[in-house]
């Protein structure tokens, strides 16, 4: 029998592995610093490595993985890192140390990069030619998107505050997408689609929702869910895997996408770890659903299905969270959120009362969010929805108007003296 050796290299990451299911023939280390791993009972060696605090680069982390590798060449060897500062460093290991297969290009949405002096018909002319037209998505190359621009109107106005404020070296404009569902798929080169998280609207983008500082919802499905709701990203992210990773892959990944139907589905992109704190609590509210970390080292060897991992199955729950984004100013009150009448409901608030916000720009920028679980899909998106158009968040955007006038956005569009509720839309 094969033997694999799987080495875990932690930096700030708190990993858990209480319910990890490990045959005899696996060797599990773990390389990081004290109080990383909560659960050590299933792990043969804890390296513990002091690096410190400044040392961006992992040089101590590194040379201990390094060293391991090395040990056990004769084995079946896998590096696992949880962390994306960790990603690039353990990616060079294991191409230096033929460690895994390389993996092939990927094939992304059109995009072009813009950069060097700002030009604005030479860079107007490459969103034309490259990207297709409008709207795109742009973004600082370093950074999460900044915004949708849908016209040239809108292009040439983002170009003037860019040249005169921002000093980004380089911009990535991508092609944007629209009236479908945006999903994030977590699979297995070895299992195939193991879960997948997608948005609940489909007339507007969770982009467009962040930015707009408009509420919306995210919901979770297993696997015989995904096959009911959306057909065919089952197949498709088979396709993906197969596709771009060569046949010595064996870890876990989370696959972008967006779906129009089960033959209009668009490849995003793809990340080895959850990309936001709201994918990853929407995953562990689910009894059924195997936590990702356990999910991403048993990927690498054979479980025996009799090995208990103390998991109740219930595959027929539904669960999603309600997401309402901050705006800029202070959050004067919590509000009471009613329970509704067929779902489990959880309340998380993100921000205290008199916490001054800016506006959101990513997943996480929340006032609040709103758990939500349910035996019936319909009844789960009706009560989410009406959460949505029923929930008045109350800020107040006269402190930081009064105190920072001049620099303020849209000034002149409000009233000195009223209150704007900035979670509150109906469509």
């Amino acid at each position: 029998m094969q033997t694999h050796t799987i080495i875990i290299v932690l930096w700030k990451y708190r990993l858990n592995l209480t319910k990890l299911r490990k045959p005899g023939n696996v060797k599990l280390f773990v390389v990081g610093p004290p109080r990383t791993l909560i659960d050590e009972t299933s792990v043969d060696v804890f390296y513990q490595v002091e690096s410190p605090i400044r040392d961006h680069d992992h040089l101590q982390l590194l040379q201990k993985v390094r060293e391991l590798c090395s040990m056990y060449a004769a084995s079946q060897r896998r590096i696992v890192a949880f962390e994306r500062s960790l990603q690039k460093a353990v990616a060079r290991i294991r191409k230096e140390m033929s460690i895994e297969s390389p993996v092939r290009d990927l094939r992304r949405l059109r995009q072009c990069s813009l950069s060097g002096s700002p030009q604005p018909e030479p860079w107007l002319e490459a969103v034309r030619s490259q990207v297709g037209g409008f709207p795109v998505v742009v973004r600082c190359a370093r950074e999460k998107p900044q915004g949708i621009l849908r016209t040239e109107r809108e292009f040439r106005q983002w170009f003037r505050r860019t040249s005169t404020i921002h000093h980004c070296g380089e911009y990535v404009v991508q092609e944007y997408v629209e009236d479908g569902y945006e999903f994030t798929a977590l699979c297995t080169a070895k299992g195939g689609l193991v879960a997948c998280i997608a948005s609940v609207e489909t007339h507007r983008t969770i982009l467009e929702c962040i930015q707009s500082q408009l509420p919306y919802a995210v919901q979770l499905f297993s696997v015989e869910q995904t096959r009911d709701h959306l057909p065919g990203v089952e197949s498709f992210v088979t396709q993906v895997i197969k596709a771009t990773f060569a046949k010595g892959y064996t870890g876990a990944i989370f696959i972008k996408g967006f779906y129009k139907d089960h033959n209009d589905i668009f490849f995003l992109g793809f990340a080895l770890e959850p990309e936001s704190e709201t994918l990853r609590s929407l995953m562990a509210i689910s009894r059924s659903l195997t936590p990702w970390e356990t999910m991403v080292i048993e990927s690498h060897y054979e479980t025996d299905e009799n090995l208990k991992n103390g998991y109740a199955t219930s595959p027929s729950m539904h669960h999603c969270v309600v997401n309402f984004p901050t705006a800029e100013g202070v959050l004067i009150h919590q509000t009471s959120i009613p329970r509704r009448p067929t779902s489990e409901m959880r309340v998380a608030w993100r921000c205290a009362e008199g916490q001054e916000m800016n506006d959101s720009t990513t997943i996480d920028d929340n006032v609040a969010q709103v758990y939500l679980s349910n035996m019936d899909h319909t009844n789960l998106i009706r009560e989410a929805q009406d959460i949505m158009q029923n929930t008045d968040i109350t800020i107040d955007r006269n402190v930081l108007l009064d105190r920072h006038s001049v620099c303020r956005r849209n000034v002149s569009r409000l009233n000195p003296r009223e209150l704007i509720r900035s979670c509150t839309t109906t469509d």
